[in-house]
């Protein structure tokens, strides 16, 4: 990892992957079996992220649409203010918490829906859907993955579309440096990962991949 120039004299953030060792990421343009695996490996945990977290919105809607303890005006008025303070570019009204059961069903089946239509898309030869539905089922149980988990439905979801883009070619390196970036609960706005945040976030990915290859040899 090092830091580049690119596009007029912008810097890559310190501890960003260079555009050369980011093309090697491109699974089209890897020259040797080494550099086609990783690139293999990041589109894989890129669309792990994804399908996970569509997985883990519709099973926590789920519960919440079968609870036995709706929130009450007050507990519900008391939350919202809460996230209020946390995170102020969000207006959140004490409506939020006090959602019907059929809104729940009916916000899981959309998360479902959204499930299934990523299992369909990225069904192939890397990726096999009743696999990545074991996987998914694995993690949301697990007393494991808290990272993956936190993150999944948050910035983790916007570095894997970012990538996966970048890894189709829908976007060049330098659109995929301004977009890999974290966005802020408090502020809205993008700002680039430290190398601490983005090892964190590779060790992460190879520890789904690695549970989601043990899966597939079962299989």
């Amino acid at each position: 990892m090092i830091n580049d120039m690119y596009n007029a004299g912008q810097t890559v953030p310190q501890g960003y992957f260079s555009e050369k060792t980011m093309r090697h990421l491109l699974p089209l343009e890897s020259r040797t079996e080494r550099w086609l695996l990783r690139a293999l490996d990041a589109m894989l945990a890129c669309k792990l992220t994804l399908v996970y977290g569509r997985y883990h919105m519709m099973s926590d809607l789920r519960y919440l649409a079968i609870s036995e303890h709706p929130e009450s005006y007050a507990q519900a008025e008391k939350l919202a203010d809460l996230l209020n303070q946390l995170v102020p570019t969000c207006h959140t009204s004490p409506a939020y918490f006090m959602r019907t059961s059929a809104e729940y069903v009916d916000e899981s089946i959309d998360a479902y829906k959204e499930y299934e239509l990523y299992l369909n898309i990225f069904d192939g030869r890397f990726f096999c859907p009743t696999v990545a539905q074991r996987f998914c089922e694995m993690v949301y149980e697990a007393d494991d993955y808290y990272t993956f988990k936190a993150f999944s439905n948050l910035n983790y979801s916007v570095f894997a579309e970012t990538l996966l883009l970048y890894q189709i070619g829908s976007i060049d390196y330098h659109d995929f440096v301004n977009q890999f970036q974290e966005i802020s609960l408090m502020t809205g706005k993008r700002s680039p990962l430290t190398s601490a945040e983005l090892k964190l976030y590779i060790r992460t990915m190879r520890k789904i991949v690695d549970l989601y290859k043990s899966l597939l040899a079962e299989k």
